[in-house]
This record gives C-alpha cells, sequence and structure tokens, in this order.
C-alpha cells in the first residue's frame, strides 16, 4: 500500500484493497484513520448535519427509515451502512442511489492520495477504514444536507467514529462480536456510546438498556435523549417532553427504533412535517431485513439476523403470522447459533442448512449437531454444498404459496440475492 497506483475502474481498485487487507481483517483505534482524514478532507465537513448510529441491532433499519424520511421532506442525504449484498457500492448511497462506478473509482484515488500524503510514510489502511474514507470523501464532494453513518463494530474505536456527529443514536444493546467487544454488557454499552459527543444529541432507542450509556452522556454532558422519558412511542403515538406528536403508521421496524428515528428527525434544523414523517415509514424499503420477494410462487423472507436478540425478533414477528416456515439457515461460526436456534426452533419446521466458508466459516456438521441438541426431528433437517441449493431444496419440497425464510448472516442473504439478481429479479435498495 506504499506507491501511487493507477487502477482505471471500481473492480481493480477493490480486488487491490482486499490483497491488502482482507475483508474480514479489523483492527480497532482511530489513529490512522484520523491521519488521512485530517489530509483528505482538510477540516471541512461532510454535510450540514451528521447523525450517527450504533447498536447491536436495528442500525441499518434506521438508517433506512431516516432516509426515507428525509427523501420524502425533500431533504438531500448520503448513507454509508455495511456490509454490501452483492456490489460493494451499495455501502455509499446518494438520496437512496448507491454510488457508481466512475465516482467510487475516482474517490480511490483521492483517498490513497491522501494515505500516501498524511505521514512521513504511507499509513496502512484497513479494508473498513479505507470503505469509511471513500463515503467521506464522495459525501465532501457532493456536500448532501444530512449524512447518514452507521457503525460497524463498537463505537467508541471503529473507523466511523473519527466523525463528530451532530446527532448520535444508539439503538439498542445486547451481546454480539464477543471477540471484540467481549460479554459484559455495561462494558459494550460503554463501547457504543463512545459515538456520543459534548453538548450534542446522543438518544438512546432502548428502554431498559445498560446503565453505562446514560452514565457516558452525562459524563461528557451530551443532550440526553432517553426513550420512554424524554420521548416515546405507544399505541401508535409518538410524543416527547415539548409536547410535540406523530400519528405512527404500522410498520415492520421495531417501536423502539420508530421512536428513536422520530426523535432525530424532530432535532434536525429544518421543518419536517409529519405528512413527510409517514409517508417515509410507510415507504421506507431495506434489504434483507424481513424482505419478502415472491420467486418461484413461493414468498422468500430474507433476514439477516445472526445474533439471539434479532433471532428473537424475527420469531417474534414470523409469530404475528400465524404459521411456521421452512428455512434455509447458514450461519458464522463466531456467532452464538446455538441461542439463534432456540429462538427459532418453534417458527421452523423444515431447515434446509449450507455452510460458510473462510476463517470464520461454519460447516453442516456442527449445525446439525445444535438442531439435534434442540430436538429438532432428523426428518425436518437436510443438508447442502452451498445457499443457493438449500434454496432450490427448499422450493422443491416445499407447495406452491409456501414461506421460505432465508437467514442467519449477510453472507446468507447476499448469496440469495446475486442468484436472484442474475434472474431478473428486481435491483436491490430503496
Amino acid at each position: 500500500m506504499n506507491s501511487a497506483l493507477t487502477f482505471n475502474t471500481a473492480q481493480e481498485w477493490l480486488a487491490w484493497l482486499e490483497q491488502q487487507h482482507p475483508v474480514t481483517e479489523i483492527e480497532l483505534g482511530l489513529g490512522r484513520i484520523r491521519k488521512v482524514a485530517n489530509k483528505l478532507l482538510a477540516g471541512k465537513p461532510i454535510a450540514e448535519q451528521v447523525i450517527t448510529v450504533a447498536g447491536t441491532n436495528g442500525k441499518g433499519s434506521t438508517i433506512a427509515y431516516l432516509g426515507a424520511i428525509l427523501k420524502a421532506a425533500g431533504i438531500s442525504y448520503a448513507a454509508l451502512t455495511s456490509p454490501h449484498f452483492v456490489c460493494f457500492n451499495e455501502r455509499i448511497s446518494f438520496n437512496g442511489e448507491m454510488v457508481s462506478d466512475d465516482d467510487l473509482c475516482a474517490s480511490f484515488a483521492r483517498v490513497n492520495e491522501a494515505r500516501l500524503q498524511a505521514d512521513n510514510e504511507a499509513v496502512q489502511l484497513t479494508y473498513f477504514e479505507f470503505n469509511a474514507l471513500l463515503a467521506f470523501d464522495l459525501m465532501q464532494q457532493r456536500q448532501p444536507q444530512v449524512a447518514l453513518l452507521e457503525i460497524g463494530l463498537g463505537g467508541r474505536l471503529d473507523a466511523v467514529n473519527v466523525i463528530d456527529p451532530d446527532i448520535a443514536i444508539v439503538t439498542s444493546i445486547a451481546v454480539d462480536h464477543v471477540d471484540w467487544l467481549g460479554d459484559d454488557i455495561e462494558l459494550i454499552g460503554r463501547e457504543k456510546a463512545g459515538i456520543f459527543r459534548p453538548a450534542k444529541a446522543a438518544i438512546f432507542g432502548q428502554i431498559d438498556g445498560p446503565r453505562s450509556v446514560a452514565a457516558y452522556a452525562e459524563e461528557i454532558q451530551a443532550t440526553w435523549y432517553q426513550n420512554g422519558q424524554a420521548f416515546s412511542q405507544q399505541d401508535g403515538l409518538w410524543c416527547n417532553q415539548q409536547g410535540q406528536q406523530v400519528a405512527i403508521p404500522a410498520v415492520s421496524l421495531p417501536p423502539m427504533n420508530v421512536a428513536a428515528v422520530v426523535q432525530a428527525i424532530k432535532l434536525l434544523p429544518w421543518h419536517i412535517d409529519d405528512a413527510a414523517i409517514i409517508t417515509g415509514l410507510q415507504q421506507a424499503r431495506l434489504t434483507g431485513r424481513y424482505q419478502r420477494i415472491d420467486w418461484q410462487q413461493r414468498q422468500l423472507i430474507l433476514d439477516v439476523a445472526h445474533n439471539p436478540h434479532a433471532a428473537a425478533n424475527l420469531a417474534q414477528q414470523l409469530a404475528s403470522e400465524g404459521e411456521q416456515v421452512s428455512a434455509v439457515f447458514a450461519i458464522l461460526a463466531d456467532k452464538d447459533y446455538p441461542a439463534v436456534v432456540t429462538a427459532l426452533k418453534h417458527s421452523i419446521k423444515a431447515w434446509h442448512l449450507a455452510p460458510t466458508s473462510g476463517p470464520r466459516g461454519l460447516n453442516n456438521r456442527q449445525l446439525k449437531a445444535v438442531l439435534t441438541s434442540e430436538e429438532v426431528a432428523d426428518s425436518a433437517v437436510s443438508a447442502y454444498d452451498s445457499v443457493v441449493d438449500a434454496l432450490h431444496g427448499a422450493i422443491e419440497n416445499t407447495a406452491t404459496g409456501a414461506k421460505i425464510l432465508v437467514f442467519g448472516s449477510f453472507h446468507t442473504v447476499g448469496d440469495v440475492l446475486a442468484y436472484l439478481q442474475q434472474h431478473d429479479q428486481p435491483p436491490i435498495g430503496l
């Protein structure tokens, strides 16, 4: 990574980047990215307002609903999310449209030049740091009114946290990424609260979350907004301590996340009327979060749920529809997959298993052992060589009109989305 490069396509840049630092490689810390960001951005803002979103679950959906409301209100926005499902470009979008290859290629060149000039020697960046800098660069180039930034892991030391937000949202706190964040819920809460800034809005969507989140906001004198206190949503009505109210339509997003989204919208320095809020909530679509696609006379339900908290929410949604489903299931080995199975075993009548690959991969034998321990009958379990093969197996073993759940990771859903796109399904995204 120590020389000037002249690649002509985004694909060449991405291939080069993946050779330097694999997608799975993580090095938490802000020292490296701050050096390059200072050179690249030269102290100039990336947007008029920045909203950063952290949390165990609900980050992507929160950004999707924020973006849909802003779009309905005619306010320009950009979003940085991760990971992608099919194409890297999905990670950076403007007003709901992913960035073009040409823009991405030009940004790669600018970021690499800044990396080479940021210190006495070239700064070595991880894949995720490079990703964040691409987004910051493109946002600064276009100057949207609002930048929506998703924290990938933790909060305090995540690359995205090099940018100071005007509004910071922590959606929920649960145990996940144990190898990086540990299993102490209070310490995890403190890490995620690291996105808060003094005298800036700090929103916590979880009503019964760890005390450490509020404690850190108080310690740095952030302007604190706790769900259930500063604002709330009950029986379809959102309200806050200032007496503002919004009638909320029925949406699939958990109420605590809806409440946090509306609170953030109300804190922006523009008047956004209730009609735009309602329209945005109704029209928002999020890839891989209880996403429904009709395919071969079946209804596919795609969901990236990969930890116990998300699995419990998924089970609740399935239960509300009153029937068991067949499932395509593949998950990474570093997730609490036994607890995921426990949460969903009563919602699924037939399991079609597929392995995941790489250093974090989990094979079918390990998955089947967990299902057996949960007293799932062998006759209800089938194993395949790939996610796509498992999808075909689920289709062959279900009747017309059946629901098939595809879940377990971004990779699982991404494999199915890529396959469907090859067969003329609509593009993903808002």
